[in-house]
């Protein structure tokens, strides 16, 4: 069971990583797009499992750049937060954008 944790947690680490650089990419008014595109594939910690036996260990001070790397026998993960405060940054930018795009349709109407 300890395996497929950590399984599960090496293949979505990636996975969030490529759904913010979606994200950033959808986002038309996003100023610094390359600065956030290159932000969503910086982890930080690193989770490493061994396969064979489950034993595992969290190294927290580690900064990543595309993932904590691969190793024969083993599960690595990192915390993808340069992804989730580029998503963050994302939805904010959106919901300015309708905000804006609802007052001007007001004032137009009024």
């Amino acid at each position: 069971m300890p395996q497929l944790l950590g399984l599960t947690a090496a293949l979505l680490c990636p996975l969030v990583m490529f759904v913010g650089l979606f994200v950033v990419l959808r986002t038309p008014a996003l100023k610094w797009r390359i600065a956030w595109a290159v932000l969503c594939f910086v982890g930080i910690g690193a989770f490493w499992m061994r396969a064979s036996d489950g034993a595992w260990g969290f190294v927290p001070a580690a900064i990543n750049i595309l993932g904590p790397g691969q190793q024969v026998g083993y599960f690595k993960a990192t915390a993808p937060l340069g992804a989730i405060a580029a998503m963050f940054v994302c939805v904010s930018v959106r919901r300015a954008q309708q905000a804006a795009a609802a007052k001007r349709r007001d004032e137009d109407a009024a």
